[in-house]
Formats: structure tokens, C-alpha cells, sequence
């Protein structure tokens, strides 16, 4: 027995002997050869000269559509600007619409950047917007909305002077400045809007003080109220934050608070009512106290057949 176990223990050391004598043999699918690598270097000769080719090929396109475009397209006198047509009302005229533009007879409509031509245009402060439209025939069409001026506005500390000083402004519903460089009778006609206390002055931009829109409201619904018989609005006055003075021709003064214009216009429908049937002439008229209305006349008032209350609160001619 101890023998067959010998003879198993060295029969095991030769095997381990044989298993640890093993190499292990690695098989490289890439040899390298000077055929093979010769091989290599002419394909990548043939992809460099395919590469090349397609290159220049597309520089060749490339080059003759540039020049397509420059000689077909650029170049041709079809669409170049010939004309321009200006849809407009207002107090800019036709040429100075245009020369802000900057555009000459070399402009070609197809290059032309219509973005930044309508914000040229609409920089201009007396334009309210714009649009532009293009046949490619060589004509421009530019329809301009401009600001309808519906006041004259006076600020000597801004140095906005009456309408013939030569630093008259007119101002737009929205309460946008509308500089003025031709003075006509319908504008004269206007009414002006005194404002001392005037804090910013940036042409074309709507107003951001209260006071003045509310000037602008007061105007326009006194304006719808005007009849040939009654005095017509010259000048509303902005003399504090919290009060407007509305003029009217015959020195007849009507004060009305900021706010709540509603119930003082129905106060001063039915005063002027009563004024124009009894031939009132009145010179002051505070509609801010909502009861006892205080006025001032120019000369006795025809009271004949008003009421006891009526009569009480008479106040005395001035």
C-alpha cells in the first residue's frame, strides 16, 4: 500500500512539473508585414485623394453658386430699388420718411434687412409704427402710422414754449412728444396744456405722469361737450399733483380734482346748462367740492326762479 501511494504521490509531482512547464502561445491576427503595411499607406494615399477631390469639388460649387448669386441675383438691375412709395399722414413729409431710411438706388431688395429698416423709421419720434412691403420689381412700399398731435405742450423749465416761440411741442392722446417743425391753423386751433412741474421729455415715448393723461382725458371729454354756444377750451393748467384748471375763451376758469372726473363732468354739464339758458357769465367754477359748488361770475347772475336752495348758496359776484 505504501508503495501504490508513492508511486501516486510522484506520478502527481510529474504532472504538476509538466502543467508548470505549459507556455501559452498568443496568435497576433495583424502581423505586420512590409507587404501589408504597403498595403496600408496606398489605401490611405487613395482616401486623402478622395477627400481632396470632394473638397475641392464642393469649393467649386460653392464657388460658382457665389458668383450665381453675386452676378444673377446682386447684380440685377430687376431688383434693385427704383421706387418708393410712402403711405403716410402727419407732419413728416414723404423725403424726410425716407432719408431716414438711408436707402439709395444701389440697395438691393433681396439683401435689404426690413427689421432694421422699419426700426429706423420708427425711431423717428413723430412715428407711432410702420410696416414695409417689397415686390422685387424695384419698388418699396412704406405705409407710416404717425402720431396725431391733439395738444400743445408748455414747460419753460423743459423749454417747451408756446406754439409760436419756435420751440413749440405738440403731444399725441397717448401723451407722447411730437416735435413740430411746421405750424399750421389746425394745429394753432389746439388746445394748450400747462405744465410747470414736467419731469421728463423723451420725444416719441408716452408719458409716464399721471397728471398729464389725466389733463389729456379732462380735454378730450370737455372737447366732446363743446357747443358753438358755449366758450371753447384754450389751456388746461397743471398746477399741482392733485387739481386741473381748464380755460375757456371769455376768462371763464373751471377747476376739477384729478380723479373721479365723472361726477364733476355731470356737475359741469348741468352749471354750463344753466349758464348758457340764463346767459351766465362765469368766471371761476371749483367742481373738486362735491356739494356748495363755489363760483364767481363776472357780473350778477340771473337767479330769477331758482329754488330757496338754489338762491342760499348764490355765491357773490366777483
Amino acid at each position: 500500500m505504501s508503495a501504490a501511494k508513492n508511486g501516486s504521490k510522484k506520478s502527481a509531482k510529474r504532472s504538476s512539473r509538466k502543467r508548470k512547464g505549459l507556455g501559452t502561445h498568443v496568435i497576433d491576427y495583424e502581423p505586420e508585414s512590409p507587404v501589408i503595411r504597403e498595403h496600408e499607406a496606398v489605401e490611405r494615399r487613395r482616401r486623402g485623394f478622395r477627400t481632396a477631390m470632394w473638397l475641392i469639388a464642393a469649393m467649386i460649387v460653392m464657388g460658382i453658386g457665389w458668383v450665381t448669386w453675386h452676378e444673377a441675383l446682386e447684380k440685377n438691375s430687376q431688383f434693385m430699388l427704383k421706387s418708393v412709395e410712402v403711405n403716410t399722414s402727419g407732419t413728416l413729409t414723404r423725403q424726410q420718411i425716407v432719408a431716414a431710411t438711408g436707402l439709395t438706388e444701389a440697395t438691393n431688395l433681396l439683401t435689404m434687412n426690413l427689421r432694421e429698416l422699419r426700426a429706423k423709421i420708427e425711431r423717428l419720434p413723430q412715428v407711432k409704427s410702420a410696416a414695409i412691403q417689397r415686390d422685387y420689381h424695384g419698388k418699396l412700399v412704406l405705409d407710416v402710422v404717425q402720431r396725431i398731435p391733439v395738444a400743445w405742450i408748455e414747460c419753460p423749465k423743459q423749454k417747451l414754449l408756446g406754439p409760436l416761440s419756435g420751440k413749440g411741442c405738440l403731444m399725441d392722446a397717448e401723451g407722447a412728444l411730437v416735435p413740430c417743425n411746421v405750424i399750421t391753423k389746425e394745429y394753432l386751433a389746439m388746445p394748450r396744456i400747462l405744465f410747470p412741474a414736467l419731469s421728463s421729455t423723451d420725444p416719441g415715448k408716452p408719458s409716464s405722469e399721471l397728471q398729464v393723461h389725466a389733463a389729456l382725458r379732462l380735454m378730450k371729454q370737455l372737447q366732446s361737450r363743446m357747443q358753438e354756444e358755449q366758450p371753447a377750451l384754450e389751456v388746461i393748467e397743471i398746477p399741482n399733483s392733485w387739481s386741473l384748471v381748464a380755460h375757456f375763451t371769455g376768462d371763464t376758469k373751471v377747476t376739477f380734482g384729478v380723479d373721479d372726473l365723472d361726477p364733476q363732468l355731470a356737475r359741469f354739464d348741468r352749471v354750463m346748462h344753466e349758464a348758457l339758458a340764463r346767459k351766465w357769465r362765469i368766471a371761476t367754477l371749483n367742481l373738486i367740492a362735491s356739494t356748495n359748488t363755489p363760483a364767481t361770475f363776472h357780473e350778477t347772475p340771473d337767479v330769477t326762479g331758482l329754488n330757496l336752495a338754489d338762491t342760499a348758496s348764490t355765491p357773490p359776484v366777483r
